[in-house]
């Protein structure tokens, strides 16, 4: 027995359910490849209000984390010997009178 789809056109009973089943197969899986995107409202929301983001804020921000800063990175070998000629360059520069005299 055929029935009509809201289109009009008349099909059987078991591919109508069959074209159903597939219908819902697709939609789930595009919902499972595409990620939620959240209210473009609610995200200025809490972009300016930190404490709604507690409550409005989407779960997946919960969930990452941040890797461990590494510690400070290892000196050159040769680091001691600049650091030296910094220090010799710093102290030959002190204060002379000569300024002084220059605005007399």
């Amino acid at each position: 027995m055929a029935s009509t789809t809201p289109e009009g056109s008349p099909q059987s009973d078991t591919s109508a359910t069959y074209k159903d089943q597939l219908d819902k197969a697709a939609i789930e899986e595009r919902e499972r490849e595409q990620p939620s995107k959240p209210n473009p409202i609610v995200e200025k929301i809490t972009e300016y209000i930190p404490a709604a983001a507690k409550v409005l804020g989407p779960k997946e921000k919960a969930q990452k984390e941040e890797p461990p800063v590494p510690g400070p990175p290892e000196r050159p070998h040769h680091d001691p010997n600049i650091e030296a000629f910094v220090r010799d360059q710093h102290k030959s520069k002190e204060p002379t009178d000569d300024m002084t005299d220059d605005q007399e």
